[in-house]
């Protein structure tokens, strides 16, 4: 039985970049548990001087109370995750040997390579008599988890961990945090000993 009806009028979301309206639907998803660390980021949170010191209250408790890291956006621009799907069942082919192998290629041709080349192509070698049997995966990066990895093309000439991270305050929830996870994640340790 209906208990109401009545019309209403709504503003309908639109991509910054395109300015084409987005379309809003359920999507399997990628996502990195924070279960597993999160009590190691905390306690790296606790060796970072935070300037002005009252902002470790701030970013804590998002850290604390934080979900599942959903990596996987559904645009066609960005960093492509390289996965591959059987046709005939969707399962995942997402290995450390896919991502190494995948990883080269684009280090020599560029992240366009994923959307350029075919699927035989990118995989590496023992899979490529099955090609035929996957296609490539259409997800891109969260740009945070992109711009949090960033430490990692830097600790090399800077040095780890690096004396500061200067951004505008809501790089809390952005950038500081998602530097702090990734860097604890792969390396047990923050990628900064300050933000401001």
């Amino acid at each position: 039985q209906l208990l109401c009806e009545m019309p209403y009028n709504h503003k309908y979301p639109y991509d910054w970049r395109s300015k084409k309206p987005v379309i809003t639907r359920a999507t399997p998803q990628w996502f990195a548990s924070i279960d597993g660390i999160r009590d190691n980021v905390l306690a790296a949170m606790d060796e970072v001087q935070f300037i002005p010191e009252s902002y470790s209250n701030r970013m804590r408790p998002m850290v604390v109370n934080r979900n599942d890291w959903c990596i996987s956006r559904q645009r066609s621009w960005g960093v492509p995750i390289p996965a591959f799907y059987r046709k005939d069942n969707e399962e995942a082919l997402l290995t450390p040997e896919v991502v190494r192998h995948v990883r080269d290629i684009v280090a020599e041709k560029g992240s366009n390579a994923w959307f350029e080349m075919s699927v035989e192509e990118l995989l590496p070698e023992k899979f490529r008599a099955d090609a035929d049997l996957y296609t490539k995966g259409t997800d891109t990066m969260d740009v945070w988890f992109d711009s949090g990895s960033s430490w990692a093309a830097l600790q090399e000439k800077l040095g780890s961990p690096v004396d500061l991270y200067i951004e505008g305050q809501d790089q809390h929830r952005g950038w500081f945090q998602s530097s702090l996870i990734t860097s604890v994640a792969a390396r047990g340790q923050g990628p900064y000993k300050g933000v401001m």
